[in-house]
């Protein structure tokens, strides 16, 4: 007759017996999965078309266009809505003619964009319209207001064997050719001349892993 007193202080570690496993099963589970707002969402990058206005030239692109741009006409027409995009080829110097493509807006080029040797963008021209450089600078902005160093210019070759070429070291991919009228002997004109004639006549730009740094 001892078995049914016994139950009563039994009845307790059953209950704890029970409980135990089940409380360790839920650590061994281990933290929820993620919800579905905690998971990596792409994100859109925005790119406003140029349809007037200032156009800004900076070390990582000019206006909408970026070393990210695709060199087809579509494209540009895209990013230039209000410009015509014109392809032809430029001659110049004893090499085959280059392929180009020119962004004409009210009957004014304001880009002249090569193509890369491996299909992409490969340097864009700027001489016509309201180009802005990496200061701000405007076209035929004269030499002492450019505020360029002597040291990081160099003379030009090819179609801009009379300008002088320049960089800023914290825009080397952005080169400013600077004319100097009635200069037609090459090399570099002397300072006095630069000071008394020289004015910025255009703006080139090349993607940044294209381009030499430190170097005009």
């Amino acid at each position: 007759m001892t078995l049914p007193r016994a139950l009563p202080m039994l009845l307790p570690l059953f209950l704890l017996a029970a409980c135990g496993p089940a409380g360790k099963t839920d650590d061994a589970a281990g933290p929820p999965p993620p919800s579905a707002s905690g998971t990596r969402q792409s994100v859109a990058v925005t790119i406003t078309p140029y349809t007037d206005g200032p156009l800004q030239v900076r070390a990582d692109g000019v206006g909408p266009v970026s070393s990210a741009t695709a060199y087809d006409e579509a494209t540009l027409k895209a990013l230039f809505p209000r410009a015509r995009i014109k392809s032809a080829f430029l001659h110049f110097g004893p090499g085959p003619a280059q392929p180009i493509l020119v962004v004409e807006q009210n009957q004014i080029p304001i880009l002249e964009i090569s193509k890369g040797e491996e299909g992409g963008l490969g340097a864009i021209r700027l001489e016509g319209g309201d180009v802005r450089g990496p200061r701000n600078e405007t076209l035929l902005t004269a030499w002492p207001a450019l505020d360029l160093d002597i040291r990081h210019c160099r003379a030009g070759e090819g179609r801009d064997v009379n300008a002088l070429v320049c960089v800023r070291p914290e825009a080397p991919n952005v080169r400013y050719l600077i004319g100097v009228p009635g200069w037609t002997h090459g090399g570099i004109p002397p300072v006095e001349t630069l000071k008394a004639k020289g004015q910025l006549n255009g703006l080139v730009w090349r993607p940044a892993e294209g381009a030499a740094v430190g170097s005009a």
